[in-house]
């Protein structure tokens, strides 16, 4: 008798319907507008999501127009933005890039046009204005209404991809993201890329912490390499927040 193995299967998988039963669905219910989601993106860097969140908020309220944004001196949106991490480099950045945007785009403030191009091409298109990395490129992609299938790799995703031994602890954030691509098996929409995100980034939130993470209470464990987790902090039992 001879046994075949279905070397098709992505690990992917197996993680998505490990988490899916920890955290339930994650499906995008509202999306910003590219360049909304870009100047989101841009502010949300190293910084907890209530905080970039409050803080793109502040930024709705001063600007009319994100053209508005795009003219306004780097000290003025230092000030706007002191509650992220790193707003000096931020404020410097912000700005620029907008005003690039309308320079490239013909003097118009939109990211429309990323549509028609390929996804790769798109990403290299918004790696090319300054303060955009692979993670603010990728989320610009996938969470606006552009939905292309682009994997957002923030610290949270990168952290636990690591310890699954998903990709080497040595990858940087543009490695990483490249690696976990190469991984998704070609059925996945921009959808499960956008449900895998937020399955992970969950996870890395509440159980696969920086420090002591709860590996017990993980449902992942019995194929989690743990890559790097030195000690944890293991509970018998853990339900999300409600």
């Amino acid at each position: 008798m001879q046994l075949s193995l279905d070397l098709s299967t992505s690990p992917l998988e197996a993680m998505r319907d490990g988490l899916l039963r920890t955290f339930g669905p994650q499906r995008p219910t509202k999306r910003l507008d590219p360049v909304s989601q870009l100047v989101k993106s841009s502010i949300s860097g190293r910084t907890k999501d209530a905080v970039s969140w409050a803080v793109y908020q502040r930024l709705k309220e001063r600007f009319a127009t994100w053209e508005d944004l795009a003219e306004t001196p780097a000290a003025e949106v230092q000030d706007l933005i002191k509650d992220v991490t790193f707003p000096e480099e931020k404020a410097r950045h912000l700005p620029h890039a907008l005003r690039l945007i309308q320079v490239r785009s013909g003097w118009k403030l939109s990211l429309d046009h990323l549509a028609e191009l390929e996804l790769d091409s798109a990403r290299w298109w918004l790696q090319g204005l300054p303060g955009v990395g692979v993670k603010v490129a990728a989320s610009v992609l996938n969470f606006s209404p552009l939905n292309m299938r682009a994997l957002v790799v923030d610290t949270h995703v990168h952290r636990v991809a690591s310890r699954m031994g998903l990709v080497p602890a040595s990858y940087d954030t543009a490695h990483a993201y490249r690696a976990l691509m190469d991984l998704v098996p070609d059925s996945w929409t921009a959808e499960d890329l956008y449900e895998l995100h937020w399955l992970m980034k969950g996870l890395g939130q509440l159980l696969c912490s920086h420090h002591a993470p709860r590996c017990g209470a993980c449902a992942l464990k019995a194929t989690c390499s743990r890559v790097g987790v030195e000690r944890s902090a293991d509970i018998l039992a853990w339900r999300p927040r409600a």
